[in-house]
């Protein structure tokens, strides 16, 4: 039976308590934290071991081993709705909207996470469309879903279409509760940083019911009043009010996203991200789509999509003129979403974690945020901007205050069409940095190439990049190339980096093809060759 001993190890999908089948037997409990766990009641437990084999986080028990069929290579996209309303109404760009307008159109049931009477979320699944107005955005706290999985098994079962978006743990175990995959299912999932506690969002909430002396009518976690890039918690009151504060300004996010007090403890140790995806399609912000597109940024919400699935390509592809979409890489996307594949940091001491949740029993939610994760005060916006300009000498400093400097980093990265680049920036010499490129040569930079770091300061080394009559260095990830040392692309040769650095002294010839893997870093001295320099005569 389900025994949940190490927290880390359950994300609270509910699908042990669906799939007991014993009524009440397994109940959901909310902990001190306010996430939810289950809880068995051993008088009624007539150990089946239903429950460890539905649950996604024991997969050597599970009924079955056969996972849904997932595209090699997944597709990538960025794209938004042509429907100015629901994408300044979404969270990013409306495609969410999009595919349950799709499904609607199709008699279909759509299912994904609304807010409860008391500020807690759950999921429902439904086929009217007036609903989506309360599905759409993200709720960024835990969610139950202990309704939702029996509901889409039995309009699966009728034959009806089921389109269903949820946390990519929560898609995982509905697909264990279902045992197989039912062509008649789309699932989407999204790339999730982490979930929050239910009762610290309550209590932050009611601070906000008491300031604003009104209850809670609406809430968006992401709301565009400030613009997309600079979203903002908004909530709506009932006597006509309205709070409003950017992601740098609201207290909650500035705990969600700078202290990490409140994030669940499965998601530091997620077992759900990378690939293959558990769903059909991956939705989430295009962060960083100003770098790699700027047609595709107008500060409204730009998605990434990322289709998984024959299924999910066909789907996606359904929705024609509906959408704005242009098709990238994984390597253009990732940069801006590295929850993908990283964990929560999981830097919080214990302690203090101990401490903020005694507290939050106590004292309201403005006290806690002064006392946990102060807001930002005059005096640490003007350090703020001090430090941003202290980095600014800093790397004016690197590259060098002389105007033949300022040109050659302003002319390789806006005017040197040999240089390919994805960001605005792709190519930083410091001083001492010399760049010879043939008029046919391409320098290749999906990301920073960093020139000429110094150990010694006042060091006046010079550093060397040399690439000859069509030859290609490509820098996929960011790389540095210490001072002193030296790369040359001979005629016809291709040098592929992948992210890492060369220390001091460091030479690399490249006359036909060398890949470098990636986070390689390379101690001074080292000599990488695949020609000598030399003819047979």
């Amino acid at each position: 039976m389900i025994n949940i001993i190490d927290k880390s190890l359950c994300n609270g999908c509910n699908t042990c308590t669906v799939a007991c089948p014993v009524d009440g037997c397994i109940t959901m409990n909310m902990d001190k934290e306010g996430f939810f766990y289950p809880n068995v009641n051993m008088d009624t437990c007539i150990d089946c071991d239903l429950c460890e084999k539905v649950c996604p986080y024991i997969p050597e028990k599970l009924l079955t081993k056969k996972e849904p069929q997932r595209l090699e290579k997944p597709l990538v996209y960025a794209s938004y709705s042509k429907n100015h309303e629901v994408r300044v109404d979404s969270t990013s760009g409306g495609i969410f909207s999009e595919l349950a307008f799709k499904m609607f159109d199709q008699n279909g049931y759509v299912g994904g996470a609304v807010y409860n009477d008391d500020n807690s979320v759950s999921h429902i699944l439904t086929n009217e469309r007036s609903k989506l107005d309360e599905i759409r955005s993200s709720k960024y706290i835990y969610s139950l879903t202990d309704e939702l999985f029996p509901e889409v098994k039995k309009q699966l079962k009728a034959g009806n279409k089921v389109l269903v978006c949820g946390a990519p743990c929560q898609i995982s175990g509905l697909y264990t509760f279902l045992k197989k995959d039912y062509e008649n299912l789309i699932t989407c999932d999204f790339i999730c940083k982490s979930v929050n506690s239910t009762k610290v969002f309550q209590k932050y909430i009611e601070w906000l019911e008491n300031k604003y002396k009104s209850k809670a009518k609406k809430i968006k976690a992401k709301d565009k009043t400030t613009g997309w890039h600079r979203f903002s918690m908004r909530v709506d009151f009932e006597n006509g009010k309205s709070y409003v504060a950017d992601r740098y300004n609201d207290p909650f996010f500035v705990g969600y996203l700078q202290t990490e007090l409140f994030t669940m403890e499965a998601c530091f140790n997620c077992q759900f991200r990378g690939f293959p995806r558990p769903a059909d399609i991956t939705l989430a912000d295009f962060w960083g789509i100003e770098n790699v597109d700027k047609t595709m940024d107008q500060d409204l919400g730009t998605s990434l999509i990322i289709v998984n699935s024959q299924k999910g390509k066909e789907y996606y592809e359904s929705l024609g003129d509906a959408i704005v979409s242009k098709e990238f890489t994984l390597k253009d996307a990732e940069p801006g979403n590295r929850a993908l594949y990283e964990d929560a940091l999981n830097r919080v001491d214990r302690d203090l974690r101990e401490a903020f949740y005694k507290d939050l029993d106590k004292y309201p939610f403005d006290e806690i945020a002064k006392k946990y994760f102060p807001m930002p005060t005059f005096k640490r916006k003007i350090m703020r901007k001090l430090s941003r300009f202290k980095k600014a000498f800093s790397f004016l400093s690197k590259v060098g205050f002389m105007p033949t400097n300022i040109y050659k980093l302003i002319k390789l990265n806006l005017f040197d069409k040999k240089v390919q680049k994805r960001r605005k920036v792709g190519v930083i010499p410091y001083k001492y940095s010399h760049i010879e490129l043939h008029k046919n040569a391409k320098l290749i930079c999906n990301n920073i190439l960093f020139m000429g770091e110094k150990q010694v300061k006042t060091s006046k080394i010079e550093t060397r990049l040399l690439v000859e009559e069509n030859g290609t260095f490509e820098i996929n990830d960011n790389f540095t190339m210490y001072a002193g040392s030296y790369i040359r692309v001979i005629k016809n040769g291709h040098l592929e980096l992948n992210g890492g650095f060369i220390n001091e002294g460091v030479e690399i010839t490249c006359a036909s093809k060398i890949t470098i893997g990636k986070g390689a870093t390379i101690a001074r001295d080292v000599v990488i060759r695949d020609y000598d320099g030399h003819t047979i005569e």
